[in-house]
């Protein structure tokens, strides 16, 4: 096995770590926060107070994380005054999430910076680069959860 290759792999996967660290950054929130947030927001209709349209297992998949990260990720937007959590009236089972103001605006400062991040990447790395890039990446993440699940059996 080529260690050069390896090692080269290892460096471009930490380097990776920090560019979603500085997107992070530049947006308020991680990554996984602004996900979760954008699909509560785009979840409920502005007419109603709160939401119930939150998909776990569907926000599971999408971002690769287990139900109790997103658990975690819905208590640090809460502490962070962004969503509120309420037992839903219509079904008493359930609970209601809603942004706050507070989430709303962030949510937008965040969607802004982000945009403004991914423009620069874009003009820099070229449009026909990113695709191809996409397309690698999304390659590789089916081979390493096809992998994950070998070890599972």
């Amino acid at each position: 096995m080529d260690n050069k290759l390896q090692e080269q792999f290892f460096s471009s996967m930490m380097c990776f770590k920090k560019l979603e660290a500085s997107f992070s950054l530049a947006c308020e929130m991680q990554m996984n926060e602004m996900a979760i947030l954008r699909d509560i927001l785009g979840g409920c209709s502005c007419s109603e107070k709160s939401c119930t349209n939150l998909n776990v297992p569907k926000m599971q998949e999408r971002l690769r994380i287990s139900k109790p990260a997103v658990s975690y990720i819905l208590n640090t937007l809460e502490k962070k005054n962004y969503i509120v959590r309420e037992i839903d009236p219509q079904d008493r089972r359930k609970i209601s999430i809603s942004a706050t103001p507070e989430g709303v605006s962030a949510a937008r400062r965040s969607a802004e910076k982000y945009n403004q991040a991914w423009e620069e990447l874009l003009l820099q790395f070229g449009e026909d680069n990113m695709r191809q890039l996409v397309e690698l990446l999304t390659s590789l993440n089916e081979l390493s959860c096809s992998l994950g699940q070998k070890d599972k059996k």
